[in-house]
């Protein structure tokens, strides 16, 4: 019996972490970053690919509609930030997802 609590424990837990708003998950990042900087975690390399362009992007003067164009000029700013961390939080939810498959404990119980 406890077994099965335990493992439906962790499924409540993926389906929380699959839930989160966007500010909850800043903490998962972190801790993504930091396990992958430690070779424990393999993250998609698209995925953080795509993030760094979007911080080269982001920090470069040349730019698809100049900012200072009042109202449009950080639009395509916008729209590429959005997609951007779109792909970068579906990362971080496969993290938390692997990161409480490292964190499970299974009890068996002999049968009496």
């Amino acid at each position: 019996m406890k077994a099965k609590h335990v493992l439906n424990m962790v499924n409540i837990a993926n389906k929380a972490a699959k839930n989160k708003s966007v500010i909850a998950k800043i903490p998962a990042l972190f801790r993504m970053l930091k396990t992958a900087a430690q070779g424990k975690y393999r993250p998609g390399i698209k995925n953080l690919l795509i993030f760094i362009l979007l911080i080269v992007y982001i920090l470069s003067p040349i730019d698809l509609i100049p900012d200072f164009l009042i109202g449009i000029g950080f639009l395509d700013d916008a729209t590429i930030a959005f997609f951007a961390l779109s792909k970068l939080f579906k990362e971080v939810d496969k993290f938390t997802e692997w990161e409480a498959s490292q964190n499970q404990v299974i009890i068996i119980e002999p049968n009496e």
